[in-house]
């Protein structure tokens, strides 16, 4: 998991890439049976089996959803899992790496020259190209380590229990992250009820009262949603941020010093100077934080 994320960053696959790829997608989608055919012809003229040849034909349906996918930009675990079994089936079929590499070359020419011809703007045209051939990097790196990997376990058959129980760890967490995911949900939809409820509550007799709570349950509110969208964020293979303690936190503190404001009650004013000094404390270190995660 760490390795396939590290990958968008070591190619330095961004937003910019994403959208170029998307934008070129509607223009060479229809070229795709042109692709198939041509990377069919391509793939006789090597020294392969009739089976092998069987066998890639008889997956011309993949090739044409990897061809897809591969201009949607995707950069997530489903993606690379996709990709990885592609690298599985090609030891399965006994390819050799060097046709591998042969045909990855070809697909990154036959693209370049397709997006070259569709596209006028030099200037976009070579941003678009940047990003084709960054991610057809991406895509290289994944077919050929899952296929030595298997080629590996083959061979070794602790290297396949340890991938095994890396698979099964993975699949238990992202359970669990998932799980997280529909509990933050029912606690959002929870504090949002109770707002709405306090909101109401507003025009009742003890207006102060419910304003204090209802203020206190939109920071709560504030705070499940952030870290709603950290579990999702996770779940499609981003980054885990430390920042959303540090926030949590902060605003913890804000509103307890929020409500002790509103209720104009005299507190002792060591508490005042506490809480203020936790939250400018808590504010530099969440500060320092998201610059340092900005910067990376």
């Amino acid at each position: 998991m760490r390795y396939r994320k590290s990958l968008t960053k070591n190619y330095d696959l961004n937003e910019n890439d994403v959208d170029n790829l998307l934008f070129i997608k509607p223009l060479i989608s229809k070229y795709k049976d042109e692709f198939i055919e041509d990377f069919m012809d391509r793939m006789k003229t090597h020294a392969i089996s009739e089976k092998q040849v069987a066998a890639m034909e008889a997956n011309t349906a993949k090739l044409a959803m990897w061809f897809d996918m591969l201009f949607d930009g995707s950069a997530d675990n489903a993606y690379f899992a996709f990709v990885g079994k592609l690298g599985l089936s090609l030891n399965k079929y006994k390819f050799d790496p060097e046709f591998i590499s042969s045909m990855m070359s070809f697909v990154r020419l036959w693209l370049h020259e397709k997006i070259f011809s569709l596209m006028e703007d030099d200037v976009r045209r070579k941003s678009i190209l940047l990003s084709m051939h960054k991610m057809l990097d991406i895509n290289n790196e994944l077919i050929i380590s899952s296929y030595y990997e298997k080629l590996v376990s083959s061979y070794n058959p602790v290297h396949s229990y340890r991938n095994k129980v890396v698979d099964i760890s993975e699949k238990f967490s992202f359970a669990v992250h998932a799980l997280m995911v529909v509990v933050l949900i029912g606690l959002t939809l929870t504090a949002g009820y109770a707002f709405i409820d306090e909101t109401v509550h507003l025009f009742g007799e003890q207006p102060d009262h419910a304003l204090i709570t209802a203020l206190g349950s939109l920071l709560i509110i504030w705070v499940l949603v952030e870290l709603l969208h950290t579990e999702v964020q996770m779940l499609k293979g981003g980054k885990f941020k430390n920042s959303i303690f540090i926030s949590v936190a902060l605003i913890a503190f804000i509103r307890d010093l929020m409500i002790i404001t509103l209720k104009h009650e005299t507190t002792n004013m060591l508490q005042h100077g506490f809480i203020l000094a936790a939250i400018t404390v808590l504010g530099i270190v969440y500060w320092l934080i998201v610059r340092t995660e900005n910067n990376n």
